[in-house]
Parts: C-alpha cells; structure tokens; sequence
C-alpha cells in the first residue's frame, strides 16, 4: 500500500531517498526528519512521531467497486502514545 502516492511525516530519508523511521529493519537514515544530513549526536533520525497517510483505494482487500452502500462499524478506536500513563483507548457505552 505504502510504494506509492503515499504522505510521510517527520520521517528519515535514506540514500536511496526511502522513508526511513526507528525500527525499520531495511535502510539506514541519511537525512534526518528536519532536513540535515544525519548524526546521531542530533538524536534519532525520524521524529518520535512519524506517520504516514494512504489512499484506502490502495488497500489491495478494498472491494472493487469501494463498497457504496458502506460498511457495518461496531467500534471506532482512537489511540495514540502518551507521556502519562493512561488507556490509549476509551470505552463509550452510546
């Protein structure tokens, strides 16, 4: 989902001007998250909050025809990282 027309945000670059960020496996970051060649003195490479957004049109289970009529939701999650401790998810009853 993520090879193309893809939005990446206070992410790395690699070498090979990939999206980099701490934890990926492949790549080694080049360009750190706010644009200077990357050293490690300066931190880590990609920003603690790194993300990135997609087309659903993408998702290779999007049903053809992008399911006009909808889909059934039972539960809509929110959830993000927090310095206190705290769920990151919240249960409403209506």
């Amino acid at each position: 989902m993520i090879h193309h027309d893809t939005i990446f945000t206070n992410v790395a670059v690699t070498a090979e001007n990939e999206p980099w960020w701490e934890g990926r496996i492949t790549g080694a970051p080049a360009v750190d998250w706010q644009g200077r060649p990357y050293d490690k003195a300066n931190g880590p490479a990609a920003h603690a909050n790194s993300r990135f957004t997609v087309s659903a049109k993408q998702n290779p289970l999007q049903p053809p025809d992008g399911a006009p009529e909808g889909v059934p939701i039972s539960a809509i999650l929110f959830g993000g990282r927090r310095r206190e401790v705290a769920p990151l998810v919240y249960e409403a009853r209506d």
